[in-house]
């Protein structure tokens, strides 16, 4: 059954063509990835399926009755509201459909109108879960970090911690269509690990924009690409889409160029026959019927490729540092609670470690305690750096760079006037976008230029905290081209699980105030985490059993 779907659309923006006879449809069921890259027009495709912004030309065709949920960046609550208020608040629509559902029945369902009017209604309320929805809940509070507290107030929430409820909001409410732009921002991988679950068994249909790849290719089961104003859907999720696009690249240059082949041929005999005719009518004729031959030849000829989209490619160079490149002691912080205490580590010269936990264990904290800006609670504290050490931080909120200035005036303070246009270039900002006040830049493009500069200091220590935030897939991948040939030392923090896989031999974990150490890559250290909530999770069954019994609980 198709709930919404796009028909002939067209959008354009000023000069700016972003679909361009554009159609698909979501059906009952679909997990749907839309992929492109920053500003192809996955939003706009998302708020025209919303009924938020509406088409230049085609229509947009929702089911009767289908309710869809758009998943906003920056959710409005009210200044009083708890944590409790907004998740009441999402089941307002199902409230009310129960409300009629009561009054309906009061009224008595004897009457064929009264019941057909109730079997409708009541099919709905079924089909959002208006049964479970207290349920859920409390499932999908606890999920996104919201369990024991229903009663915060939404005004002392972080701005993550905000998205993350409107996300809980919106799944609260189960609409039957999701629409998510960017779900995975401020999740852990926890929390994006439980919400792949979660729409692995949603009862409606998801259209998913996101540009975390193993995210992505774990929840959906379709693929639309935008791309140059035209939508393409497939099968598969976005790797197994690009596998099969890319074959299918493959085999129709391959045909192309055999059929120029041929092209040449069929042409070059015509011309051939013709310069043999002299005065000649009859050679005339054959190479006349030769030429129109190789005419209907070239008519039935594949299409060319496009011209593939501009790719980048950049590095980090860097001067050799000493072996040693960073030793840290006794590194303790406490606020509300411990989040380390007496850490110890040291980082070796080509060393590759991600720095990894839930959102809030103090990741971030450890990474200020590690770099100097914040001191450690114990008074034996100490870090210092080696012999040779240029330690470089990526930093996308731009500290040190003037908000007032172009991107242009800015690396011109840096290099040549040419060097600057070509550097830009190289970080997909187009000539006219080169003009841009840094104040004005998206979050993508101020982590293009974060990226940028960090390039420019023969930096031997990299400290990256979240580097693939706002970037697009074909930003990532250069990310990982780049640092996959760095030659110097990387300190990482990240949730993207397929970012860190290929990248990293060390992972630092904080959690619940431990600080841990695994001395292998992102698979062994996934394995041992799994392995350990394993333990406890049957540890804890142990303990409830004991419990149950009368009895202590046995502890390993």
């Amino acid at each position: 059954m198709s709930l919404v779907a796009l028909s002939g659309v067209e959008k354009a923006y000023g000069d700016q063509v972003v679909l361009r006879d554009a159609s698909f449809e979501v059906r009952q069921g679909h997990r749907l990835a839309l992929v492109g890259r920053n500003g192809s027009g996955k939003s706009t495709v998302l708020r025209l399926l919303m009924g938020l912004e509406e088409p230049d030309k085609g229509q947009v065709i929702r089911a009767r009755d289908v309710a869809l949920g758009y998943l906003e960046q920056d959710p409005t609550f009210g200044d009083a509201d708890t944590v409790r208020d907004i998740a009441d608040s999402a089941f307002a629509e199902l409230d009310a459909i129960e409300a009629d559902l009561s009054a309906l029945e009061a009224a008595g369902l004897d009457d064929p109108a009264r019941y057909a009017r109730w079997e409708a209604l009541h099919e709905r309320f079924e089909r959002r879960g208006g049964y479970s929805r207290r349920a859920r809940r409390d499932a999908v509070l606890a999920a996104l970090g919201f369990a024991g507290r229903h009663d915060d107030r939404v005004r002392a929430l972080s701005g993550g911690e905000r998205t993350r409820l409107g996300l809980a909001r919106l799944l609260m409410a189960q609409p039957d269509v999701l629409l998510l732009d960017e779900p995975t921002n401020h999740l852990d991988m926890d929390m994006r690990a439980w919400l792949e679950g979660h729409l692995a068994r949603y009862p409606g249909a998801a259209v998913v924009v996101s540009h975390d790849r193993a995210f992505l290719d774990a929840a959906c089961d379709t693929t639309a690409e935008v791309s140059r104003g035209e939508l393409r859907v497939g099968a598969g999720n976005p790797s197994a889409y690009r596998a099969a696009r890319e074959e299918a690249e493959r085999v129709q240059a391959a045909t192309r160029a055999n059929q120029e082949r041929e092209s040449a041929r069929l042409h070059a005999s015509a011309e051939q026959m013709k310069r043999w005719a002299g005065q000649n009518a009859k050679l005339h004729r054959r190479a006349k019927a030769m030429l129109r031959r190789a005419e209907r030849y070239d008519a039935q000829m594949v299409a060319e490729l496009d011209r593939p989209e501009r790719t980048t490619r950049f590095t980090f160079d860097c001067d050799e540092s000493g072996d040693i490149v960073l030793t840290a002691r006794h590194l303790t912080q406490r606020f509300d609670r411990t989040l380390f205490e007496d850490v110890g580590v040291e980082l070796r010269r080509g060393d590759r470690v991600a720095l990894v936990g839930p959102n809030g264990a103090g990741k971030t904290t450890f990474l200020r305690t590690l770099l100097g800006d914040l001191t450690s609670l114990d008074p034996r504290a100490s870090v210092t750096t080696g012999a040779r050490v240029r330690l470089g931080y990526y930093d996308q909120d731009l500290r040190g760079v003037d908000d007032d200035a172009t991107l242009f005036e800015e690396l011109l303070r840096r290099m040549g006037d040419r060097e600057a246009h070509d550097a830009l270039g190289r970080f997909m900002f187009p000539y006219e976008a080169q003009f841009k006040k840094v104040r004005d830049l998206s979050g993508g493009e101020r982590a293009r230029l974060a990226l940028l500069l960090l390039t420019l200091g023969r930096y031997n220590l990299l400290v990256l905290d979240e580097p693939t935030n706002h970037l697009d897939v074909e930003m990532i991948e250069a990310l990982e081209d780049a640092l996959d040939a760095y030659e110097g030392t990387l300190l990482v923090v990240s949730h993207d699980r397929r970012f860190l896989a290929g990248l990293v031999d060390t992972v630092w974990e904080v959690d619940g105030g431990a600080f841990r150490v695994y001395e292998g890559d992102w698979s062994f250290y996934w394995r041992k985490r799994r392995e350990r909530a394993g333990e406890a999770a049957a540890d804890a069954g142990a303990r409830a059993d004991a419990a149950a019994n009368g009895r202590a609980a046995p502890r390993g």
